[in-house]
């Protein structure tokens, strides 16, 4: 049996003077949505010889619209790496520009931006679940995070939410049993939005259909309403005609629809998430603890700091980091972020945002994670 790092990168294969990454070859291809990479994703568990993987990708990814893609993973699959794990970001882009029809993917920018070097430069490895112990979430501040999500999808008129809920449910399924086999022992409670591993999961999984339906989005379509089969028309806004525009305007719409329910109240809930500070800095980082403080007493994190980095006083603008360890979404925001998904599903910054923009700030984040912590430097101007 192959003998892993602890980093889980890099299996070391008997009778081969290569090493073979299973786990690169499969951040690869799941950068591209495809099924047939969470099968491939078992192959982790065991070993396979250069030639044997190939082999098996090839049968996976089989037709001739895949040729490209089968050639370039037989490049990966044969070549080595070093036992840091590192990964080459060219090798990817490689790929990809190999995909017949993946023009329109390409020109798409992810809705984030790292802060290191090396996370702005590298492919991110698909992550390990996160197997140390983590809150229990409140069910109505869970169900609130989700539903402002969903919501944001709905108001940008990009995808009939019929056909939403169906592309949802069919990448969740064929994300479950890779997941459950990554996580055990725990067990996942399936359903459970207050238990951190499913949420971790659900979550990616609805972000992930998100940023896959945007790429190809339609401008005017047929939605139906109620349950009697009746449709509407809708036409979308033509200022976000652009599919490119709609990640940055999820951003905006989603995390304006989270903050107003901290604000308001959700299903009788309460949150007291502070109102819009003035445009003094200090004042809006002590407004920036208290909202990150909701999502820590809620359980979506274990707990969390707000510094400011760089301020003059009496002058606007300045830097705070905001960091949040253990957060109900540790894995999935790493995850999407190896897939170069459009959007990240780290809900705390998606409120930030918003709180920033009511105090009257442009404000942008740039993220920086590990294996238990999730950061952002926000710049504000």
């Amino acid at each position: 049996m192959a003998s892993s790092s602890a980093s889980g990168l890099l299996t070391s294969l008997p009778g081969s003077s290569r090493c073979v990454d299973n786990r690169r070859v499969l951040d690869s291809l799941r950068s591209f949505g495809f099924g047939a990479a969470n099968r491939l994703s078992l192959s982790c568990q065991c070993g396979y010889t250069g030639g044997q993987l190939v082999s098996r990708v090839n049968g996976l990814l089989s037709g001739d619209g895949c040729q490209g893609l089968r050639e370039g993973a037989s490049r990966e699959c044969c070549s080595g790496y070093s036992e840091r794990g590192l990964m080459c970001r060219p090798a990817v882009e490689g790929v990809r520009r190999s995909r017949k029809g993946g023009v329109a993917r390409a020109s798409f920018n992810v809705a984030y931006e790292f802060e290191d070097a090396f996370s702005a430069l590298s492919l991110p490895a698909f992550p390990e679940p996160v197997l140390f112990p983590r809150k229990m979430l409140n069910l109505k501040f869970a169900v609130l995070l989700m539903r402002s999500a969903y919501e944001a999808v709905d108001a940008l008129d990009f995808i009939p939410m019929d056909k939403f809920q169906i592309k949802f449910w069919k990448l969740r399924q064929s994300e479950v049993e890779p997941y459950t086999l990554q996580c055990r022992p725990l067990r996942v409670k399936y359903g459970d939005l207050t238990d951190p591993l499913y949420f971790d999961f659900i979550s990616f999984s609805q972000f992930a259909a998100i940023s896959n339906e945007m790429k190809t989005g339609e401008v005017i379509f047929q939605e139906k309403v109620g349950s009697d089969g009746e449709s509407r028309t809708v036409r979308r806004d033509e200022r976000l005609k652009d599919n490119a525009t709609l990640p940055a305007a999820f951003i905006n719409k989603a995390g304006d629809l989270l903050y107003e329910k901290l604000i308001d109240g959700f299903e009788g809930e309460v949150f007291n998430a502070p109102p819009p500070a003035s445009s003094d800095f200090l004042a809006v980082t002590d407004g920036v603890k208290k909202l990150v403080q909701v999502f820590v007493d809620r359980g979506y994190a274990l707990k969390s700091s707000v510094e400011p980095v760089q301020f003059s006083p009496n002058q606007p603008g300045g830097k705070l980091r905001v960091k949040l360890e253990g957060s109900a979404t540790q894995w999935g925001v790493r995850a999407l972020a190896s897939r170069r998904a459009l959007l990240l599903n780290d809900f705390a910054a998606l409120a930030v945002g918003a709180y920033l923009r009511a105090c009257g700030f442009s404000a942008s984040p740039k993220v920086r994670y590990t294996d238990t912590s999730t950061e952002q430097l926000w710049t504000l101007v």
